[in-house]
């Protein structure tokens, strides 16, 4: 049946496939499989599924054993949309399930998840890449600065893709822990292409607040800073990191939040960055959540709602995890619950999820092919020259539709 399709016309219907028909079709020849794990079909068949909705939430987070050795027990799972936190249709092999450090998501893209892991849950000495689409898990090497090497460090992360390189990388800024503040970072990245780390120069005037989240968007991490480690309060600036440049920037943030706050965390939604603040240096536990309407520019940062700290059922907010479609927003409290507010009603509902609080991690799932033609435990399926196309296709259709 192949015989009588052109490459381009079996790639194009190929491409309309979900992920689990096309591992199937691997199987079908020689040629099926070289056209599969070629990077130019990786990247078209991404294209096709980023442009429509999977209909799935990625949700993560972890609990930590009360005996020693106080293993981190992380569980990933996959929800309907409309459903969550309700019937999850499946839960995915946990790629570090056997190591008994703390394991934190820095962030996706394309489908991809970066996993780092460390001594103590603060020094990130380890890092992988992780597709659950295609059961993929790509080691990052050792990079320089580690606690063997290095000793006590503060470090931030940031994953994301680079587009002008068509690359995937992860960034570490470390600080040392006995001079933190006092020196500058060293700064080095990953890159998925090149397979290794490579130092970068800076001239980083701020100081990245230590566990600090990283947002990324329109082709820049962003973390938030300070002028100094030492004195009362965080979030002087945003610091940003473009990865077509490789060089920093510096984002104003409202004044209101300049050294008010304990806590103050970056993220993304909509396509804008927003500033999540929590408990006020003066001892009130007020929640706050700003948006920059207009990227770049400090005039633009708009105040969304808050969270006062009267309202005492809304008490220890500790983390903003998503903001929902429908307009409510899922917060982490201090302690671990997880719940829905919607700022409208302000009314709350407790989703009965309990994990550590800065486990939480809920994105929209994307099924992709990256990762699809690197190596690693899982076995490969080998290809041959069956000739039994019929059987393969009659199997993928009855479990595939097309747009």
């Amino acid at each position: 049946m192949s015989d009588h399709l052109t490459r381009e016309l079996l790639e194009e219907i190929l491409s309309r496939l979900p992920v689990k028909s096309i591992l199937i079709c691997r199987c079908v020849s020689k040629t099926w499989y070289s056209l599969i794990t070629n990077p130019s079909f990786i990247a078209h068949h991404l294209k096709k599924t980023a442009a429509r909705n999977s209909g799935l939430l990625f949700f993560s987070y972890s609990t930590r054993e009360l005996i020693w050795p106080f293993k981190e027990n992380v569980r990933y799972l996959l929800y309907p949309d409309e459903s969550f936190p309700a019937n999850p249709i499946e839960e995915l092999d946990c790629p570090f399930k056997d190591i008994k450090r703390f394991v934190d998501i820095v962030g996706s893209c394309n489908g991809d998840f970066c996993l780092s892991y460390g001594v103590y849950g603060r020094h990130t000495d380890g890092a992988a890449l992780w597709n659950p689409s295609v059961r993929k898990i790509v080691n990052i090497p050792c990079p320089n600065v580690t606690f063997t090497s290095y000793g006590p460090y503060i470090p931030s992360l940031g994953f994301g893709f680079d587009s002008t390189t068509d690359d995937y990388k992860l960034v570490r800024i470390v600080y040392s822990h006995f001079n933190f503040g006092e020196i500058r970072p060293f700064v080095e990245i990953y890159s998925l292409r090149s397979r290794g780390w490579r130092k970068v120069d800076n001239n980083l005037k701020y100081v990245i607040t230590a566990r600090s989240t990283s947002a990324f968007l329109n082709g820049a991490w962003h973390w938030v800073a300070n002028k100094r480690f030492y004195g009362p309060g965080v979030c002087d600036a945003i610091v940003s990191f473009s990865l077509g440049e490789e060089a920093f920037g510096e984002m104003e943030v409202p004044d209101c939040l300049v050294k008010k706050y304990q806590f103050v965390d970056v993220a993304v939604f909509d396509g804008s960055l927003l500033l999540v603040a929590s408990f006020k240096l003066t001892g009130e536990g007020c929640f706050t959540v700003w948006m920059m309407k207009e990227y770049g520019v400090p005039g633009s940062w708009t105040k969304l709602f808050d969270i006062p700290d009267f309202k005492s059922h809304l008490k220890w907010i500790r983390k903003l995890v998503a903001f929902r479609q429908s307009g409510k927003v899922l917060l982490a409290k201090l302690f671990g619950q997880l719940v829905f507010y919607d700022p409208k009603t302000e009314e709350i509902f407790d989703t009965k999820i309990r994990g550590n609080a800065h486990s939480f991690y809920l994105d929209t799932f994307v099924e992709s092919l990256v990762l699809l033609n690197e190596t690693d435990e899982f076995t490969e399926v080998e290809a041959s020259e069956d000739n039994g196309t019929s059987e393969i296709l009659e199997e993928v259709a009855s479990s595939s539709s097309f747009d």
